[in-house]
């Protein structure tokens, strides 16, 4: 690992998460302006914002303009949802200098069957995208004529 990340965003989650993302996953840096993930790359990481602010652009399957939004919450995340990416493959881009922490898939499987709390916040999230994502389509498809 190249840094020691600060997990405050972690918080609430066992001390054995924070312990193991600390020690198996990567901090990641990107400049402003640099691309974090983009759709026509394949990765199984699930990376969590630790600084910055970064764009996300989720392209759904059949609808031709993307969903747009910025994140700059600590923990904020993308990736690692293979469903979720075949769906709404998405681009992202740092707004400002971001750190990343990339923890592979496995990993956080591993944790999630260990941390009710981190299970609970993935599916918390899942679940909003996955509404935000159903309305922007919907809403997509009805201006069209």
């Amino acid at each position: 690992m190249t840094a020691t990340p600060n997990l405050s965003f972690a918080a609430n989650f066992a001390a054995s998460t924070r312990a193991r993302l600390q020690s198996e996953a990567t901090v990641r840096a990107f400049a402003a302006g640099e691309t974090i993930l983009a759709r026509d790359r394949v990765t199984d990481d699930f990376y969590f914002l630790l600084s910055g602010r970064w764009t996300m652009r989720r392209f759904v399957r059949g609808v031709a303009e993307p969903m747009i939004w910025r994140d700059e919450a600590a923990g904020a995340w993308i990736s690692g949802v293979a469903t979720l990416e075949a769906i709404a493959p998405a681009d992202v881009f740092a707004d400002t200098d971001c750190n990343v922490l990339a923890a592979p898939r496995a990993l956080v499987h591993a944790l999630i069957a260990e941390d009710p709390a981190l299970a609970e916040r993935m599916l918390r999230d899942i679940h909003r995208w996955s509404e935000r994502l159903a309305v922007h389509a919907a809403l997509m498809r009805a201006r069209t004529p």
